[in-house]
């Protein structure tokens, strides 16, 4: 069975649908925050099912696993009733995610722990989600995360392909964030606070979509959701899909009016603007950057920022699939006047890309600290990173970031002095004496066999040990950062010390010697 994607929402039959539920919010381990944000999500997500916009789904075609305290027989329940469902199976879940020892996504309840080799043992490995679907007949499979790390469920090396899951006529799978990335919520500061994924994903179903068709496909609801997030800072979700499913009719559509002439309505025309971007060549640019300018023109801050980074060369770079290069004279001039006219409206992001002009072309990092330090009291948690990077970097005085791939015969930016000379015999040494003489094989038994993931989490916690990663681990170049890894991983820290290591690691080097020390590693250690 297909649906056109126009027109009325097919007559479903909820009565051979399934639909499960799960989300957790309080924990056990002190390693994984409690969110009430999510409980809200949760019981939100609950009622937009029950709601005549998206059928109603009767109670007995939905399964809630709310706030479980132990994994008991959630995966069995899971699988008995998605086997149930002819027409529709329907899985949601929203908390932490986590990755076991072997890169696995996993979802929690209240008694998961966080260690890697004991998550899947508490938690709900994504497999589980893929063996109830695996089981189900159902014409149509959707599963949708609202989790940190929900892209996992993609991943081949993962065994999550979505080639696999699920199996069946049509497929969906919406994620609110890549492999590696995390999903955020509102903080409790905010009255009535959600996760921000399923806040955007519940009320654009509530609103309806200007200019859609009767009935909403998961299409047009994940673009609408996507453009909500990138316009305002947030994550970029991501989707998969299979087949029909991309046609399938979730919702009625509550405002099937036409849509607004372009101008009427500068949030209607930043996502048709958006719309195009991503979908159309390069050549189409011109014609883009005059769209946004209508909505930029009443105000509307992310246009401005979307203007501003065409100007900057960064949506030409991405929409031809290369890097960023330099940006200089009228093209810097323009892209900075439009930050800082986002920047006065009150946008949180538009400083962060004012302090990244200061600091990588302007080269002034007193501005870029002014800028930083503005979009991080606005609650832009990546200009903080920025920060703070910038100010170990000011207090050790060593230079910029390097750009990725910047080669030393590029013309020097504000350049650090020539590297000290390298380390001591005294440091080589103590940074000897940091070695677990574990052997290799015992070493790598606690990532579970696995070089990419051990070498993976010994990078991560050496770039926090180092001042994080705008911090002095950015000042070296990709051969710097592989001698000094390779170097560090090579003492074979014990998994369960590691960031204690990682700390006791830099201290020795010396802060603000880093690039000296990296000069001087001969690759002593395999």
């Amino acid at each position: 069975m297909s649906e056109p994607a126009t027109g009325e929402p097919a007559n479903r039959d909820y009565s051979r649908s399934r639909a499960v539920l799960m989300g957790t919010w309080t924990y056990a381990d002190e390693c994984l925050d409690d969110v009430p944000a999510v409980k809200r999500s949760f019981d939100r997500m609950n009622g937009l099912l029950r709601d005549p916009v998206c059928g109603p789904w009767p109670d007995a075609s939905l399964v809630t696993f709310a706030n479980m305290t132990t994994l008991g027989t959630i995966h069995r329940d899971l699988i008995s009733t998605l086997k149930e469902a002819e027409d529709v199976a329907f899985f949601y879940y929203v908390g932490h995610g986590i990755y076991d020892h072997r890169e696995r996504l996993c979802l929690t309840v209240v008694d998961t722990l966080r260690d890697a080799d004991l998550t899947a043992a508490t938690g709900l490995p994504f497999d589980a989600v893929r063996d109830a679907f695996r089981a189900s007949r159902a014409r149509v499979k959707i599963a949708v995360l609202d989790c940190c790390y929900a892209g996992l469920a993609t991943e081949e090396y993962g065994r999550l392909s979505v080639d696999h899951l699920p199996p069946g006529p049509g497929a969906y799978l919406m994620m609110s964030s890549g492999a590696f990335e995390t999903s955020w919520h509102e903080l409790e500061t905010v009255a009535d606070a959600q996760t921000y994924f399923t806040k955007a994903l519940v009320d654009t179903v509530y609103e309806g979509l200007s200019g859609a068709p009767a009935g909403l496909t998961f299409d047009h609801i994940f673009g609408a959701v996507s453009d909500h997030l990138v316009a305002n800072g947030r994550p970029e979700p991501g989707r998969r899909v299979e087949n029909h499913a991309a046609r399938w009719v979730f919702a009625r559509n509550n405002a099937p009016e036409a849509p607004p002439e372009p101008g009427a309505d500068p949030e209607a025309v930043y996502r048709e603007a958006y719309r195009r971007e991503t979908k159309e060549g390069v050549e189409r640019l011109p014609a883009i950057a005059a769209l946004y300018e209508g909505p930029a023109a009443t105000g509307h801050t992310p246009s401005m920022n979307r203007l501003g980074q065409i100007a900057e060369g960064r949506v030409r770079a991405r929409m031809q699939g290369i890097k960023p290069g330099p940006v200089e004279g009228k093209a810097l001039q323009e892209a900075t006047q439009w930050y800082v006219r986002s920047s006065e409206a009150g946008d949180p992001v538009a400083p962060l890309h004012l302090g990244q002009l200061y600091e990588e072309q302007y080269g002034n990092q007193d501005r870029a600290l002014y800028w930083y330090a503005l979009a991080a009291r606005r609650g832009n948690t990546a200009a903080q990173e920025r920060l703070t990077g910038l100010e170990q970097r000011i207090r050790l005085g060593i230079g910029p970031p390097r750009r990725t791939g910047e080669e030393e015969t590029e013309p020097p930016r504000p350049d650090p002095p020539a590297p000290a000379p390298g380390p001591t015999l005294a440091v080589l040494a103590a940074v000897a004496a940091l070695a677990s003489g574990v052997p290799r094989e015992r070493w790598l038994a606690a990532w579970d066999g696995s070089d990419s993931l051990a070498l993976a989490q010994c990078l991560d916690v050496l770039v926090d040990a180092c001042g994080g990663a705008y911090g002095e681990w950015s000042t070296l170049d990709e051969t710097e950062q592989a001698r000094v890894l390779s170097d560090f991983a090579g003492l074979r820290p014990l998994r369960s010390d590691l960031a204690s290591t990682a700390r006791r690691y830099y201290e020795t080097v010396g802060r603000g010697r880093l690039r000296a020390y990296a000069a001087g590693l001969d690759g002593r250690r395999p």
